[in-house]
């Protein structure tokens, strides 16, 4: 078993196909009328998904194959099963033919969701009656299209040409032969047109097909039976794809959770790589895990290297590395290697010595409040896009330095996106009394910190930030330096110039009046007005849709899709609109057949 298929709404996988365009990538769908179609990676982990906006009845099957135009590899869909129940017959059926998109293995655990562009929809008709089908096979030496009917004891074959024919037209089918394997559920062609497979639930049978041969001529001979995995746990298993490199071939079936099965094929193959490490990027201290996976026939064996220089011990086809330090910043190869040959892929490691963490606002002076606990305070917001551990850091004001310094407590860490507030002698519930408990986000940090020599100057003072291993006091992760303060009025961050050191203004970035202190005035916790979520305004731009939206400066919006609001969840695109200033942004869709429900989301 190579994996199991992540995506929660694959309930009933019918078909299954290899990409040709993208290594590594399967794509797979339910049965019946729904309209999505699965991107997955060889281990079954959701790329992402692709909705079709063309009306199916009965999706059966899916195959990858060539088309109209030279070099383009293309998906086929075979609209072909009973439109009404199990085994039930249709005299037409539709073959739905898109260029196949770009899918990266990168895209793992952040599933983009996009549209098909540049559907074409095909009717076909049978020329003797009508038959429930649920194997569609591409012919990757003609491009011909073949339809394989389900009955119990047999098989009947049809053959149409869609190269040259208009988008929705109507096609005859012509009669190829009929098989003597019955309840055929699916099936594929390999790569070279070499091998042709139909299978069932619990069997499947292999033709071999000799140069410059017709697929019905091959059909004309008897089937060699190869291995399935077949019930209990294969059941009711319908999909079968011969993989693009030649290794094998894969199987799937309806179900919860279902398994992608793998096949070797019994040929020598070199090792051919379907999952290359991706360059990372960590601070030093972190750990990376680099993943690969080759295929190839004898099984490949690993070997990573590093500068060129082998890694003594390092022979499987991950490689993981803990307290990185600056020293293995470089280059990583793993070598997958047979006796057919070899294959290598390349990594990159940049370890990073210092988080972009960013002082992002200073209370250097109160404003006099009778019976009010107040307090100097600053604040400490994460640019970066993974959490950064604080525990023994250290700062000091613009009169201290690594000698005298508050020095972080265990456990601490920032997350991204995250502003923590430091706050001079204070307790938290004493700083959220001061500010207000709706003011501050209940998810903020807020550490507190003993005063000593530390309580900044309201003449003019600095914050100076260091990691927990520098012992050059000019090693700074952050440092802010301001002026004479103005009673109440905090020091703030601009978060469209990046700037630092401008007065808080009411209103501006979400700066607003301390509950127990109006003259105070800043934002702890936040350098941005708290999110409001934006009414949607929709309107047709040519064949687009256009959902546009009152946008607010340094968010950003995402959009997500449905096709029900009864069932099913909201789903992200790949769409993001950066607000830059406070104004109208939109996205756009392709306006679709069937209903589509959007909604956008602002962080």
């Amino acid at each position: 078993m190579w994996g199991t298929a992540s995506p929660d709404m694959l309930t009933e996988a019918s078909g299954i196909a290899a990409s040709r365009r993208n290594a590594g990538v399967l794509w797979t769908h339910n049965d019946g009328s729904r309209e999505r179609i699965y991107a997955l990676s060889t281990n079954g982990t959701q790329l992402a998904n692709f909705d079709l906006n063309e009306n199916v009845d009965d999706i059966e099957d899916i195959a990858v194959g060539p088309g109209p135009e030279a070099g383009v590899s293309y998906l086929y869909l075979g609209d072909i099963g009973g439109n009404v129940g199990a085994n039930t017959v249709r005299a037409e059926v539709q073959v739905v033919r898109i260029a196949e998109p770009v899918v990266e293995l990168a895209w793992a655990g952040n599933a983009r969701s996009e549209d098909f562009d540049d559907v074409d929809s095909f009717t076909l008709t049978y020329p003797d009656g009508s038959y429930d089908a649920e194997a569609l096979l591409v012919d990757p030496l003609t491009s011909e299209v073949f339809v394989v009917t389900k009955q119990d004891d047999s098989a009947r074959v049809y053959r149409a040409s869609l190269n040259g024919v208009a988008n929705e037209a109507v096609v005859p089918l012509t009669f190829v032969r009929a098989v003597s394997f019955g309840s055929v559920s699916g099936g594929d062609i390999s790569p070279d047109g070499g091998q042709i497979v139909l299978r069932r639930e619990d069997a499947a049978l292999l033709w071999s097909r000799c140069d410059n041969e017709s697929i019905g001529n091959a059909l004309s001979r008897a089937g060699q039976s190869i291995p399935i995995v077949g019930p209990p746990e294969e059941l009711n298993g319908e999909g079968f794809a011969f993989l693009s490199d030649g290794t094998g071939y894969v199987t799937i079936s309806e179900g919860e959770d279902p398994s992608i099965y793998f096949f070797q094929s019994l040929c020598p193959v070199v090792p051919k790589f379907t999952l290359t490490p991706s360059d990372e990027s960590i601070f030093a201290g972190g750990s990376v895990d680099f993943h690969a996976l080759a295929v190839g026939y004898p099984v490949p064996t690993y070997q990573w290297r590093f500068q060129g220089q082998v890694l003594s011990g390092q022979t499987s086809p991950s490689l993981v590395l803990l307290n990185v330090t600056a020293a293995q910043a470089g280059q990583y190869e793993v070598t997958a290697s047979n006796a057919s040959g070899t294959a290598t892929a390349t990594a990159s490691l940049t370890v990073r010595p210092k988080p972009d963490l960013r002082i992002t606002e200073v209370q250097s002076s109160t404003a006099p409040s009778q019976g009010v606990e107040t307090a100097d305070w600053w604040e400490l917001t994460s640019f970066e896009s993974q959490p950064a551990g604080l525990a023994g850091w250290r700062f000091n004001d613009n009169a201290g330095g690594l000698s005298d310094p508050f020095v972080f407590g265990p456990g601490l860490v920032i997350n991204p996106g995250e502003s923590i507030v430091f706050v001079e002698d204070l307790s938290s519930v004493e700083f959220r009394t001061w500010w207000g408990e709706g003011n501050v986000p209940a998810s903020v940090q807020i550490v507190t910190y003993a005063a000593g020599g530390l309580s900044f100057g309201t003449g003019g003072d600095g914050v100076r930030l260091w990691n927990d291993t520098t012992a050059n006091v000019n090693d700074l992760v952050a440092s802010v330096d301001f002026g004479a303060a103005d009673n109440g009025i905090t020091f703030n961050y601009d978060p469209v110039t990046g700037q630092f050191g401008s007065r808080s203004q009411l209103g501006v970035n979400g700066v607003f009046s301390a509950a127990s202190s109006t003259n105070d005035i800043g934002s702890p916790g936040r350098i941005l007005a708290p999110a409001v979520s934006p009414t949607l305004r929709i309107a047709l731009s040519g064949d687009q849709v256009r959902i546009e939206f009152d946008t607010a400066v340094g968010r950003r919006y995402h959009l997500e899709v449905r096709n029900d609001l009864t069932t099913g969840t909201w789903t992200p695109t790949a769409d993001m609109f950066q607000a830059t200033s406070n104004g109208v942004g939109f996205f756009e869709k392709p306006l679709s057949g069937s209903p589509r429900f959007y909604r956008v989301l602002v962080e």
